[in-house]
């Protein structure tokens, strides 16, 4: 067995098993370690899937001892109100938790790989087994946006900045140069939901979702798909609106595709601000 093996922390959704097979191309003999406490499915990939609990460091940090793993890349969902549901930690886990300032996304990930670290393991960019899932800045739906639609996304893009900043959440609904839902411990599918509620009445509000100035690539990058947009429908949002090689885009062309026949607008924010926000891109 290679003593230089990626073991990939997994979570809900399709991330991690994407990341498996770019892992696999990329000439990797990649293990699953799947999070218990999250949507993870162990009966997709069986032969290469581990449970782990996200509680058990030490559990955890055994495991790649024995399966030789040196290199860490964590993907997929788990949904951070699982902190406040009174969980049992391992004495590693603890100790890992006392060190930390808060128990925002961010000083957590922090002190979680400065423990690995000691073990000799290093946690991977989520950008290098997940980079054909970064878009560049453009309008990726065919229609094109009306003045104040370009207006709110350069408004509402600013304050998910601030928001991401603070550590507090990714996303922000905008409407009319307002913010009406902020995202926090509930995640982003309620934010939309919330922001929805507010203005339904007018269908056209903005979900703005970035990450952080400096966000480190290692640790929860901003991820959009069909699911997202879903919830937008349900919630009578129009326009989704991301940050360019930040924001991982799960199946680009089906999300994309989806966008285009429910008549929902999809842009990348970039450098060039507003001035590239109705330039029409087509994937590559």
């Amino acid at each position: 067995m290679s003593l230089n093996r990626l073991g990939i922390i997994a979570g809900g959704g399709e991330l991690p098993f994407i990341a498996l097979q770019e892992a696999i191309q990329m000439g990797e003999d990649p293990i699953l370690l799947g999070l218990r406490e999250s949507d993870f499915d162990p009966n997709i990939e069986p032969k290469r899937t581990i449970q782990v609990h996200l509680t058990k460091i030490g559990e955890i940090l055994k495991i790649c001892k024995k399966q030789k793993i040196n290199r860490i890349l964590l993907t997929g969902k788990v949904r951070k109100e699982l902190l406040f549901k009174g969980l049992k930690f391992d004495l590693k886990a603890i100790s890992i938790l006392a060190k930390t300032i808060n128990k925002n996304d961010h000083p957590l990930f922090l002190a979680v790989a400065e423990e690995f670290t000691k073990y000799g393991i290093e946690f991977e960019s989520q950008k290098k087994f997940l980079s054909s899932l970064l878009l560049e800045q453009g309008r990726y739906t065919k229609s094109k946006l009306s003045t104040n639609e370009m207006n709110d996304i350069e408004f509402g893009m600013d304050y998910a900045s601030k928001m991401a900043n603070l550590d507090v959440g990714q996303s922000v609904v905008v409407l009319d140069r307002s913010v009406v839902a902020v995202e926090a411990a509930e995640g982003t599918d309620e934010t939309i939901r919330r922001g929805g509620f507010y203005t339904a009445k007018k269908g056209t509000a903005i979900v703005c979702k970035s990450s952080k100035r400096n966000q480190d690539p290692r640790f929860d990058l901003p991820t959009i798909g069909i699911h997202t947009l879903q919830t937008m429908l349900e919630a009578k949002c129009k326009t989704l609106a991301f940050r360019e090689g930040e924001t991982i885009v799960v199946r680009p062309q089906d999300t994309i595709a989806f966008a285009e026949k429910n008549k929902l607008n999809l842009v990348c924010y970039g450098t060039k601000g507003k001035k590239a926000i109705n330039e029409y891109k087509k994937i590559r």
